[in-house]
């Protein structure tokens, strides 16, 4: 997402009197194209050079270009500038489902755009007091009055009919969260079956409103270049439209039927870094229909096959395996790339073990043979990378596995779940990461000016190390082991692990506050806080929260305030800080 702004406006442009007096490149009849810029926060002004350049190529291409950007991106707004739209563009939040807040999918404000509530909060991007997500059931006109927030800030009573677009309109969301299928940067990526829910729920709507199509990108220049290829090709398949999108690779394409839609399709593209593995690409609607409406032939691309594992051993979560194992692999079909750098054994908390890896001869069956008999009582980690392909290409996708073996080390191995707590004294401390081998391959030495704590989740003995390690999951030596001593010992009490689970109040729940001094923190999307207040109450006190939920690398569970001093700020659950019985 973007960087920050001035006052935005409804600007209309068209084709400049100095440009030749030809027929429009399109169409007959003059395209509109219409470009939603939503608040994005210091984000934003990054999202309106985007949104101008998009607007200056549908221009160039002999359209009317109209910019609606944050902080004039309100409903009323919004919805008069689509109306008649051949193409809108949304740069902005999204906010799509399957997602980490709800169980269920609240159409009310998923599914569609983020904007401004008023024009006078900026580009204020907090959905609790100054943006609203008016989703799916704002775009359809059947929003209703139990919807809160959105009922009053996306039409309210005067939300009838929804936006009106043209005829085969085509719906494009620019880097928007989910609506190509990716989650959130801070989140696990989507799965497949997840990715294709997403886009599934995503494009419904436009879709359902009589849209031609539905793309969503987050590729570079991707937006602009599909409205370029839209608009001067207006014979083209919107499939070959797709096809021709920035950062298209049908290597990793996946195609489905959409399951709301008769005759529509749905194509996801894993676009991600082979690490993250996450999906930037999507279109949906009929392939051979085409942005002037009619229907050409048009033949869909085959993406080739995905390898899958059929065989693993040991199996996933096995226990009892012998120290002796050799962990095996076999493909449904005939895969490359499969090496010592791509089919890896790594010891929890530890490097990667050496070894040497065998096929069976017929390039599907594969064994890993560690240089090193497994340790009794520990937990290893099978990783196959996305280097590994089949003959067409196709990566495999990232998969790894767990197993414990059998036995106890020599002190014995004890797993923390809920996680303990270590003490640490004050002083320095040196933590360690070890190969398999016991080898130390990293060191990070910290000096505690007092008493402190972290979690762990594991203690047990290293291999060609003295004494008892704990396994640190959280603070300065997440990651690390340290020893066991006197100055760093368990904790009496175990403590609970932080807590995952996630939950959206709607309405707001109001949070009790203990008279005394507390911090409220704004945070990046990786966890690194960008702004913080501090203020001392004389008495108790209280204010709503619309959200509670872990922080990336934060301990803890976080409160998100609406209003009051703290308005927009996190802050963190506490026995002087707690939701009010």
């Amino acid at each position: 997402m973007p960087r920050r702004i001035r006052a935005g406006v409804i600007a209309i442009l068209t084709v400049a009197s100095s440009v030749p007096a030809v027929a429009p490149v399109a169409a007959v009849v003059q395209q509109k194209v219409v470009i939603i810029v939503g608040p994005t926060g210091s984000l934003t002004d990054n999202y309106r050079a985007k949104g101008d350049t998009i607007a200056a190529a549908a221009t160039a291409a002999g359209a009317t270009a109209v910019k609606v950007y944050s902080p004039a991106a309100t409903w009323a707004n919004v919805k008069a500038a689509v109306n008649g739209a051949n193409i809108v563009v949304y740069l902005g939040h999204g906010n799509g489902f399957p997602n980490p807040y709800n169980t269920t999918e609240p159409t009310d404000r998923d599914n569609g755009w983020g904007l401004n509530r008023t024009t006078t909060n900026g580009d204020g991007d907090n959905w609790g007091s100054t943006m609203v997500y008016c989703g799916e059931k704002a775009l359809l006109g059947t929003l209703t009055s139990t919807s809160t927030a959105q009922w009053s800030y996306c039409g309210g009573s005067t939300n009838t009919d929804g936006i009106t677009p043209a005829p085969n309109w085509v719906m494009i969301y620019s880097n928007a969260c989910y609506a190509p299928g990716a989650s959130e940067g801070w989140d696990t990526p989507a799965t497949e079956s997840v990715a294709l829910q997403r886009v599934r729920n995503y494009s419904y709507p436009g879709l359902l409103l009589g849209g031609g199509a539905y793309f969503a990108t987050d590729m570079h220049e991707g937006s602009q270049q599909l409205v370029d290829t839209i608009l001067r090709n207006p014979g083209m398949a919107f499939g070959a439209v797709a096809e021709n999108a920035n950062g298209y690779d049908l290597y990793r394409q996946r195609h489905f039927a959409h399951p709301d839609l008769a005759g529509t399709r749905i194509w996801i593209q894993n676009s991600g870094d082979p690490t993250s593995g996450d999906y930037f690409l999507a279109y949906a609607g009929k392939p051979a229909l085409t942005p002037s409406g009619t229907t050409v032939a048009y033949a869909e691309p085959v993406p080739p096959p995905v390898p899958t594992l059929v065989e693993r051993s040991p199996a996933v979560n096995a226990s009892g395996v012998a120290t002796t194992v050799t962990p095996s692999v076999r493909f449904d079909r005939v895969v490359t790339g499969v090496s010592t750098s791509t089919f890896l054994l790594k010891r929890v908390g530890s490097g990667s073990l050496t070894g040497t890896v065998s096929s069976a001869g017929d390039g599907m069956r594969y064994t890993f043979h560690p240089a090193v008999a497994l340790t009794a009582g520990a937990t290893y980690t099978v990783t196959l990378s996305t280097a590994i392909k089949s003959l067409e290409g196709v990566a495999l996708p990232p998969t790894s596995w767990n197993f414990t073996v059998a036995g106890t080390t020599s002190s014995g191995t004890v797993t923390y779940n809920p996680a303990a707590q270590v003490t640490f004294k004050l002083g320095t401390h040196t933590g360690y990461q070890f190969s398999g081998t016991g080898a130390m391959t990293a060191v990070k030495s910290y000096t505690l000016g007092k008493d402190s704590s972290a979690s762990t989740s594991k203690r047990q003995s290293i291999t060609n190390q003295s004494g008892s390690w704990f396994y640190i999951t959280n603070g300065v030596w997440a990651g690390y082991w340290l020893r066991q001593s006197s100055v760093l010992y368990l904790t009496a009490a175990p403590v609970a692990a932080t807590p995952t689970a996630k939950a959206t109040y709607s309405p707001a729940k109001a949070l009790t506050f203990k008279m005394g001094t507390h911090t409220g923190y704004q945070f990046s999307s990786t966890g690194v806080m960008t702004a913080q207040k501090s203020y001392t109450l004389g008495k108790d006190s209280s204010a709503s929260t619309s959200l509670r939920q872990t922080i990336t690398n934060q301990s803890g569970t976080w409160f998100y305030v609406t209003n009051g001093v703290w308005a927009g700020y996190w802050l963190r659950a506490s026995d002087v800080l707690y939701l009010t019985p």
